[in-house]
């Protein structure tokens, strides 16, 4: 469960480390640049490809009851990317990963300015993005129902319709499906 007293790295323009941390809820309130993982799952189907999606709790501070990639979350001060990954993974829906089992698709830096319960929101984010590829029985699923209201599997081209057209019940970012799927298929 996340707190605005979390503390994570602050982090220049460049996605370089400052030497500085803030709290969760300070380094939104005033934008500063810092760093998130987003691991993403995929399975073949013979309609095409899947992807395991998490639907957002209600009174998440950011983008509440929309539906993500199937982990998502702040990488803590003076942790890596894929310590963080692995974490996530485990407290969102139960998957104890391996180093080995996750793939670093790409980076990508991200600026947003929204507003959420009434409260301005700024997210500067460096995103890891990562791929999932270790076996994952169904009922491996167990998520973390503070955080996350249900999980589903949708096809990429539901998916791909949806943020294409706008759907405000997603807060993926169609860039970042395209460049997972592209990277997933080669």
């Amino acid at each position: 469960m996340y707190s605005d007293d979390e503390l994570f790295d602050v982090l220049n323009e460049n996605g370089e480390q400052t030497e500085k941390t803030k709290r969760r809820g300070d380094i939104h309130r005033d934008g500063d640049w810092h760093a998130s993982v987003h691991i993403w799952i995929a399975r073949r189907r013979l309609g095409g490809m899947e992807f395991l999606l998490q639907k957002r709790a209600e009174d998440k501070d950011s983008f509440p009851g929309c539906f993500d990639a199937a982990s998502t979350g702040h990488i803590d001060a003076g942790e890596d990317p894929i310590t963080s990954a692995i974490r996530e993974l485990s407290e969102e829906v139960g998957i104890r990963a391996r180093p080995s089992e996750l793939v670093l698709l790409f980076k990508r830096k991200v600026s947003e300015d929204n507003v959420f319960h009434g409260k301005r929101f700024i997210n500067n984010e460096l995103k890891w993005v990562f791929l999932y590829k270790g076996t994952l029985p169904e009922s491996a699923i167990n998520f973390e129902q503070a955080e996350i209201s249900s999980v589903c599997w949708q096809s990429a081209a539901d998916l791909k319709y949806a943020l294409e057209h706008g759907d405000e019940h997603y807060c993926i970012d169609l860039e970042e499906l395209l460049r997972c799927a592209k990277d997933i298929l080669t």
